[in-house]
């Protein structure tokens, strides 16, 4: 095992690795190991997702973990949506040096965003809306419910630095969640959000995309060699 840092980034919901692509690329290219890895049953399409459940998701950022510890220490753990979810069940169970969250949910579904986005461009946005219907089975719907649920009662034993990234156009986590999940850790994580006001839920694909990287980058190095 190398004294190099290692960034474990965990994708969101339904998506694939494409979803922190452009930031896996970023830690890579600054020297960092880096495990980006697919969730069990994610970017194979509805059935298989249908067929995989929190625990899968769960045991596959694990696993992701443990490789990445194999050869780097200390590790960062970074999630966008979900993925900040499972980043959160990381922290909770094994030593990280820095949790990074990314329009993660505490609450989901910001209807009044989505519907401002529908008046402003009605074709774009109620084909991805419908897109997104049709793609995820119900019964991973439920499957993401209960992870959630379970996620929250963890918040209070997180202490480890924490940052969160959070757009205010944001269509699928109410942007208010990014201050719930700070206040609900330990004070000694010192909870920090930045927040994005051009930017939709695909935040490493916005135009924000490269301040989001920059802020990242700057908390990794203040907090990871700490």
């Amino acid at each position: 095992m190398s004294n190099t840092l290692g960034c474990l980034v965990l994708h969101g919901f339904a998506g694939d690795i494409r979803d922190v692509m452009p930031l896996a690329k970023t830690l890579r290219e600054a020297g960092y190991h880096v495990e980006c890895p697919t969730l069990e049953g994610h970017g194979l399409g509805r059935r298989q997702l249908a067929k995989s459940t929190r625990h899968d998701w769960l045991r596959s950022a694990d696993e992701a973990y443990k490789r990445l510890a194999m050869r780097a220490d200390p590790i960062v753990v970074i999630g966008f949506s979900m993925g900040g979810l499972l980043a959160i069940h990381v922290a909770h169970r094994h030593p990280v040096r820095l949790l990074v969250t990314i329009n993660s949910p505490y609450h989901y579904w910001e209807v009044r965003q989505a519907l401002r986005n529908l008046r402003d461009d009605f074709s774009t946005h109620s084909r991805r809306y419908i897109n997104g219907l049709v793609n995820i089975p119900l019964r991973s719907m439920l499957q993401f419910r209960r992870l959630l649920k379970e996620t929250k009662p963890l918040l209070p034993d997180i202490r480890v630095p924490y940052v969160l990234l959070q757009s205010r156009r944001d269509d699928t986590v109410r942007p208010s969640s990014a201050e719930h999940l700070a206040n609900s850790v330990a004070p000694e994580a010192g909870a920090r959000i930045y927040w994005y006001d051009n930017s939709g839920h695909m935040l490493l694909h916005s135009p924000d995309r490269d301040d989001a990287i920059a802020r990242i980058l700057e908390a990794i190095r203040e907090h990871g060699s700490a």
